[in-house]
């Protein structure tokens, strides 16, 4: 895991290419590249592995590889001026080609979703993915103004044999139901399902607290514990459901995902129809309000100060 928001969920930055005839050498580039990640952006216990320095679009593009241990969690790419003074997680653009006005973009993201009295939205993610955890703090406050007019349900990505399989990544013996970044995030998706199914009046403070507060790993479950404690939740019964139903609930994630072909985290799929658009609260609603046959006047309502700064577009996948 990354630091709060993660290293694949900053705002995008502008990539400022000075004018300069102080340049750096690729390697150059890339150790300073891994250098500033480590020290302000990685977690304690997370290193960086780099794979790859190359020019690309009038500055070094830097690929690293994140990694636990031995385990690798994704790969990852910034980009270095190449006087080596800045560094962006956002790509870069070819100005010799057009971008489409961001009005553009947001019709041509809405355009495509069917119409329901009450529109169906389903936010699949993975429980440590960066990218998820982004999308649950842009849905909440969406949620929170639409309320009980949109039927809403989070989802799990949950792969077979993922890594080879075993007990380091999959949470049953047939290596069926495995996670990205291992066991622990499976069985951490398990009792987020358990604590929707049963009190999902209090899996968005849940949540919150849970992605400010725990990462994925040995401490998880304790992490868990202690957040379900401080908001009354009886952890007991979410630990007896991982044990009894884990299995079988993520057997559902999993038939659920494979219809509607959601394979990263996050994948967020309104009225059947897999929404691509950027993922900031304003534009979220839009799209969700866009699925109504009749919109409510909830719809009205401005979530932010404008949409100068939109949420990363990413995911963690395969």
């Amino acid at each position: 895991m990354l630091k709060k928001f993660t290293l694949l969920a900053l705002f995008p930055i502008l990539l400022l290419s000075a004018c300069t005839a102080t340049m750096v050498s690729k390697d150059k580039a890339g150790e300073k590249a891994q250098k500033y990640v480590a020290k302000n952006i990685l977690k304690e216990g997370i290193q960086s592995e780099i794979l790859e320095v190359k020019s690309e679009n009038g500055a070094y593009a830097v690929s690293l590889k994140i990694k636990q241990g031995e385990k690798d969690l994704e790969k990852v790419k910034v980009y270095v001026t190449k006087d080596g003074k800045y560094l962006a997680l956002a790509p870069i653009f070819d100005m010799a080609k057009p971008i489409a006005a961001p009005a553009d973009k947001a019709k041509e993201a809405l355009k495509d979703i069917p119409k329901k009295d009450k529109p169906e939205v389903k936010m699949f993610v993975m429980a440590g993915c960066p990218y998820g955890i982004q999308a649950e703090q842009v849905f909440a406050p969406v949620m929170k103004a639409l309320g009980k007019k949109v039927d809403f349900r989070p989802q799990y990505i949950i792969y077979p044999n993922y890594n080879g399989g075993g007990p380091d990544n999959c949470i049953d013996k047939n290596n069926k139901y495995c996670s990205m970044h291992g066991a622990e995030e499976a069985r951490e998706g398990v009792r987020q399902i358990c604590l929707w199914e049963n009190n999902n009046e209090k899996w968005w403070d849940y949540i919150s607290k849970f992605n400010e507060k725990c990462s994925i790993g040995k401490e998880t479950a304790n992490c868990s514990k202690g957040i379900a404690k401080e908001l009354g939740i009886d952890f007991a019964k979410v630990e007896s459901c991982l044990k009894d139903k884990g299995e079988a609930l993520l057997a559902k994630e999993v038939e659920t995902s494979t219809k509607f072909k959601a394979e990263g985290s996050p994948t967020i799929i309104i009225n059947g129809s897999n929404y691509e658009g950027n993922r900031s609260p304003d534009s979220l609603l839009a799209a969700i309000c866009s699925g109504f046959k009749k919109q409510p006047e909830e719809c009205k309502t401005k979530l932010t100060n404008g949409e100068a700064a939109p949420a990363a577009k990413g995911g963690c996948g395969r």
